[in-house]
């Protein structure tokens, strides 16, 4: 591209203090997380009186046929048999038969194992087998589960501040753009969009508001090409100051990125190499590599700031 930026603000000089929220960790979640490793590596145990949480093999008799039962497995305190009954096993011991009047039945149970589940408590080896990078403690591991909150949160919240930084850098930067940069950035996605469509044998410029229904948020190809004129404006900034932190950075798009990305959108959209290609064109992809550099350089600074400082 010919354009160019001649004087810029860095994204993190602009102030998102009225964005910024109070964090509060969602504690369900929290121990939902904790609870699965802890799940992961817990062991069933054999043990001698039911307890909540015990899986109990166990023979019944009743005047209820529905309290007949031989080798009945129950999870006691699940309720997935009969609540009450479960209720009164609580206490039981193993090899024992005992009465039990269950909403006016009785019913002789007779208990055969019992298997109680032995939740440890979380070590480091423990989160190292989750294989994350960069949290090999259980220390780290909280916080990447507090982290991951937070990240949950600017995903669904956060745009508006996103947009906020990026929209202040623009305004307040100085840019030589050439008109013929922007026209190709529109020729790149009209051309991606087109050879998506072609793939159900649409033609962008025929396609009716049937034809854009549940595929884009359009009714008509003017309408498409409008958004596109305008979102492409922006593309340009984004891209020229994704090259410059990218440079910065000493990070370089190159073919053999290209040919990785090509891998990954091969497999993960069933597509055989040429489509891809023809999707996805070197320039387009070079082209959304430092448009991308720079919003990710955006929504990091973002996620940092977003919310108040904790006492």
């Amino acid at each position: 591209m010919e354009s160019k930026v001649i004087a810029f603000t860095e994204y993190d000089q602009v102030d998102i203090s009225a964005f910024k929220k109070t964090f509060c960790l969602d504690e369900k979640a929290f121990k939902k997380e904790m609870d699965f490793l802890k799940n992961k590596n817990s062991s069933w145990e054999e043990a001698e009186e039911i307890t909540s949480g015990a899986i109990v093999v166990c023979d019944m008799k009743s005047d209820n046929n529905f309290f007949n039962r031989e080798n009945l497995k129950l999870m006691v305190g699940q309720g997935f048999f009969n609540k009450k009954l479960e209720a009164l096993c609580v206490g039981l011991k193993k090899g024992t038969t005992n009465e039990l009047d269950v909403d006016g039945n009785k019913v002789y149970i007779t208990v055969k194992s019992i298997q109680q589940k032995n939740d440890p408590a979380i070590t480091d080896e423990m989160v190292k087998n989750l294989e994350i990078v960069g949290v090999e403690t259980e220390e780290q591991y909280k916080n990447y589960l507090i982290q991951k909150q937070k990240t949950q949160i600017i995903d669904n919240e956060g745009y508006e501040a996103v947009n906020y930084v990026m929209d202040q850098v623009f305004k307040n930067s100085s840019f030589d753009l050439k008109k013929a940069d922007w026209l190709e950035m529109i020729n790149h996605e009209i051309q991606r969009l087109q050879a998506i469509g072609e793939e159900e044998g649409l033609d962008l410029r025929t396609m009716t508001p049937e034809d854009f229904e549940g595929k884009m948020p359009f009714k008509s190809y003017h309408e498409l090409l409008v958004y596109v004129q305008n979102d492409s404006w922006d593309k340009v900034l984004k891209y020229l100051l994704g090259c410059i932190y990218a440079e910065q950075d000493e990070v370089q798009y190159t073919r053999e990125r290209y040919e990785q990305d090509m891998e990954e959108y091969m497999k993960f959209w069933h597509e055989t190499k040429e489509r891809a290609e023809k999707i996805n064109t070197y320039a387009y992809s070079e082209i959304s590599f430092y448009i991308n550099y720079y919003y990710k350089k955006v929504r990091q600074y973002v996620e940092n700031n977003f919310f108040e400082e904790e006492n």
